[in-house]
């Protein structure tokens, strides 16, 4: 496999403190979901499994945070591919914790705004600041066509899912499968405001070939990778507790999981080493 460096820009990453800062807020979390007892409380009007599908997703955060400080060390070393893939777990963890905000509120609740905060900071100092122009020739060999109507097809597809659940219930309504009684679901939210545009407006991208669209495409596989994996630690842990796993919806997520994987090796087994300066010294800069 190429070695995706650079010398220079090993100095102008975020330092590496920031890196285990926000993993650190990231276990921290994780941690208090996964061992007090009464984290996720079940009042009336929350969905009875809440805690059981927090703890899901709290296990794949944890996998995440490990991720995103392994992918940091090698973004101060000079990896591009690392680069790429810290900014993933950045947009991975400003989603989660989105929607752990809109829960009931806990004694870790600070800890999910540093996440989101650090998170979103990470994520767009470390995207805006890449160069185009420079990582351009990297993603040569990426099967763009192909890539895009994957996003395509799925950004579509869950438009439709979740459009479906929303206007039945209008007007006077409320739409079934939320956590929470009468409160809109941040799944709905952030997928439609922000997730499902991004892959579909990557997919247009990688059509148009943009030169920033395969680090786009990245950014996005590993969400769904993330996503779909957290679904299915979801599911695991509902099934533990005594309730009822959907083997559809298990099967669905497990699908994506698959699909995000190849996609990711895929593409990584086709990146060429990047060379010259691939990050601008600030946000502002020109160069």
């Amino acid at each position: 496999m190429a070695d995706h460096r650079m010398g220079g820009a090993a100095r102008r990453t975020l330092p590496l403190w920031f890196t285990f800062l926000l993993g650190g807020v990231l276990v921290g979390a994780t941690l208090y979901g996964l061992f007090v007892p009464d984290a996720y409380r079940v009042s009336e009007g929350v969905r009875e499994t809440l805690p059981e599908t927090l703890r899901g997703q709290d296990i794949v955060t944890l996998l995440a945070a490990v991720a995103l400080v392994f992918s940091g060390l090698r973004a101060r070393a000079g990896s591009f591919l690392g680069h790429v893939i810290w900014l993933a777990i950045c947009l991975y963890s400003v989603y989660t914790y989105l929607m752990y905000v809109s829960m009931p509120f806990n004694d870790a609740f600070l800890l999910y705004v540093a996440a989101i905060g650090l998170s979103g900071f990470g994520l767009f100092n470390g995207l805006t600041r890449i160069r185009a122009d420079a990582v351009a020739d990297a993603f040569g060999g990426a099967p763009r066509r192909a890539l895009a109507v994957f996003f395509l097809a799925v950004g579509g597809l869950f438009v439709a899912l979740w459009l479906a659940q929303i206007v039945p219930a209008i007007p006077g309504g409320v739409p079934a499968g939320l956590f929470v009684y009468d409160i809109p679901s941040a799944v709905h939210v952030l997928d439609l405001a922000f997730i499902l545009p991004l892959v579909i407006g990557t997919g247009v991208l990688l059509l148009r070939a943009h030169p920033m669209a395969p680090v786009l495409a990245a950014l996005a596989l590993v969400k769904m990778l993330t996503l779909g994996l957290a679904l299915v630690s979801m599911n695991a842990f509902v099934a533990a507790s005594g309730g009822g796993m959907n083997p559809g919806e298990t099967g669905i997520w497990g699908g994506i999981v698959l699909a995000a994987a190849f996609w990711l090796i895929v593409g990584v087994r086709r990146m060429r080493p990047v060379d010259g300066e691939w990050l601008r010294p600030a946000v502002w800069s020109t160069w």
